[in-house]
């Protein structure tokens, strides 16, 4: 995974959130913003170009989860959409996927292919 400047971490489970943080870190990335729900992020994300790579939880593909990632995509931020029920991961046709639980080679791979689908 190259280098990441400004990466964006939506998930409840401040633990996941964390390990990912650690992945990404150890591979390049220097900048998390994490918030702990897609309200959250709302209130504070008026520009999401800032970043680079997001990981949003999809929430069972609630419509302003939906509605975020295609947002964040079509803000050229490489998106990927993390669920553990891999049916609500269907409804982000726009993102990648990546099935929960993952080890670091899965959270990598998704990052290239993310990266890779905005090229």
């Amino acid at each position: 995974m190259p280098t990441t400047d400004h990466v964006l971490i939506i998930e409840e489970e401040a633990l996941l959130a964390l390990d990912i943080e650690y992945v990404l870190s150890e591979h390049g990335a220097f900048e998390v913003t994490h918030f702990r729900s897609v309200a959250e992020a709302h209130v504070h994300l008026s520009d999401p170009s800032v970043f680079r790579l997001a990981f949003v939880e999809a929430r069972l593909g609630a419509a302003e989860v939906v509605g975020l990632t295609e947002r964040l995509v079509r803000a050229g931020v490489a998106t990927i959409v993390m669920s553990a029920d891999s049916r609500s991961l269907d409804l982000f046709p726009h993102a990648t996927p990546l099935e929960k639980p993952f080890d670091a080679a899965r959270l990598l791979a998704a990052c290239d292919a993310a990266r890779s689908s905005l090229n």
